[in-house]
């Protein structure tokens, strides 16, 4: 039996490259052992492991890019005037037309307490009745329209923030994707 059947047959000349290549790099294959002996022993099985925790952490990505952009969706629609800031923003504007009406009929009140005024004997009494639900209608118009102005910039906020969770979206899927494309 020969030395290239202890060696199953092969070359003795690719055995001596291999030999020789092992002993020309000898301090780097030192060092390699050196770090894997010092490395706690379940260390092997976390980098074994490591491609299939890298591609649930793209999905996971993925997955929070596709609700992040769900919830930019719910807030200002796919247009950016719909959703919540749509209901907010016709909220605001029925709240205005409502303001309007009644500072109409707090003006209307007010005209008739005049006419009323006139009247002697009893238009006094009456005037400065309809003067004071005048005066009330009036408060309330201008409450109504500071609660308007409220819902309006309440709509733009959520503009704000739903173009904000939109590019987060973006981002957090395309780095799922990237992070999922990495480890195929």
């Amino acid at each position: 039996m020969g030395l290239e059947d202890l060696l199953g047959g092969r070359d003795l000349g690719d055995v001596k490259k291999a030999v020789g290549f092992v002993m020309e790099n000898s301090d780097d294959f030192e060092k390699v052992l050196k770090l894997v002996r010092g490395l706690p022993d379940d260390a092997l099985g976390f980098i074994g492991r490591l491609p299939d925790l890298m591609k649930a952490l793209g999905s996971g990505l993925a997955e929070a890019g596709e609700q992040a952009a769900k919830a930019a969706n719910a807030l200002v629609g796919d247009d950016g005037e719909g959703g919540a800031r749509r209901a907010l923003s016709g909220s605001a504007d029925t709240m205005n037309a409502a303001k309007d009406k009644l500072k109409d009929a707090a003006g209307m009140l007010a005209g008739l307490a005049g006419d009323l005024d006139k009247i002697p004997g009893i238009g006094n009494a009456a005037a400065k009745r309809l003067n004071d639900g005048s005066g009330q209608i009036g408060g309330v118009a201008t409450e109504i329209e500071s609660l308007a102005s409220n819902l309006s910039d309440l709509s733009g906020i959520l503009s704000s923030v739903g173009e904000a969770l939109s590019g987060l979206g973006e981002k957090l899927t395309e780095s799922g994707g990237s992070v999922k494309t990495l480890m195929s």
